[in-house]
């Protein structure tokens, strides 16, 4: 849901790099064989993303030239992650701002995810734009799952804009007990597609569940602020701080719970006329 800027390096460094002093047979002849291949169709990829068109890619288990779906993972975990290749992978890691991470906002980075699996698409284990820092929980439920249509794909921090308009919302119930719930409301310059592929991000990674948990500490504290703002200036003083409040978390990205939940707040009148006022 937070748009990064493509990192700057190319797979050919990284393969160099990562086998430079590999010595581990066939893997170095079949990596060899195979590097030109990788180079070529990681261009590919990013020509293919720019367009919206990674759903053509064909899932496979051997590169061309000879590389395996096991030797390219071994490459990722042994000599990218850990050896040769860590200056990249760390470089990577480092590009979300705040190490928030892209996926879904909350979680702090710590790993890095394939948007496409390496285990299905072993050519770009190590393309430097199939790889997205993000937190543990994100990378576990995004798994390996493979979109079997361009509605189901998860959003692509390197390509997707999401960012363009205000999508994220929350209904809040006062009842018994406070209820929240996240939703995807679809903005009028939005296609079908992209209003699809924004609630499912939010379905798969089950963002919803993680935005209430959130929701009941902050609105704990927020309730007596409010409180207090109601006794001073009555409805019009907690309206203006919250537009305040929603102003302020907009300024880095339109789309973040904290800002869809004051948002909430603020157009529902339950909230002033039973909250409030209790």
């Amino acid at each position: 849901m937070i748009k990064l800027e493509k990192p700057d390096i190319d797979v050919e460094s990284i393969i160099t790099d990562c086998i430079a002093n590999l010595t581990k047979q066939p893997i170095l002849t079949h990596i060899n064989a195979s590097q030109p291949t990788i180079v070529l169709k990681s261009e590919k990829y990013n020509e293919l993303a720019e367009k919206g068109q990674l759903g053509t890619l064909e899932t496979h288990t051997i590169v061309e030239g000879g590389a395996t779906k096991d030797d390219m993972v071994w490459l990722y975990d042994n000599k990218f992650v850990a050896d040769g290749g860590r200056k990249y992978y760390d470089k990577i890691k480092s590009i979300p701002k705040y190490s928030k991470c892209p996926f879904c906002g909350v979680g702090t980075v710590s790993t890095l995810d394939h948007y496409l699996p390496k285990t299905k698409y072993p050519t770009y284990a190590v393309t430097p734009v199939n790889l997205i820092a993000c937190c543990a929980d994100c990378n576990k439920k995004k798994k390996s799952e493979i979109s079997e249509t361009r509605n189901n794909e998860f959003i692509h921090p390197y390509y997707d804009d999401f960012n363009d308009e205000v999508w994220l919302k929350v209904k809040i119930v006062f009842d018994e007990e406070i209820i929240f719930s996240f939703y995807v409301e679809k903005p009028n310059t939005w296609e079908q597609e992209k209003y699809e592929r924004a609630k499912n991000h939010l379905k798969k990674l089950q963002l919803n569940k993680l935005y209430v948990a959130h929701c009941g500490e902050e609105f704990s504290e927020y309730g007596y602020t409010a409180k207090g703002l109601y006794k001073r200036g009555g409805e019009e003083l907690v309206r203006e701080d919250l537009i305040c409040r929603i102003e302020e978390r907009r300024r880095v990205t339109k789309n973040n719970w904290r800002a869809a939940l004051y948002e909430g707040l603020l157009e529902s009148q339950d909230f002033f006329d039973k909250y409030l006022m209790s």
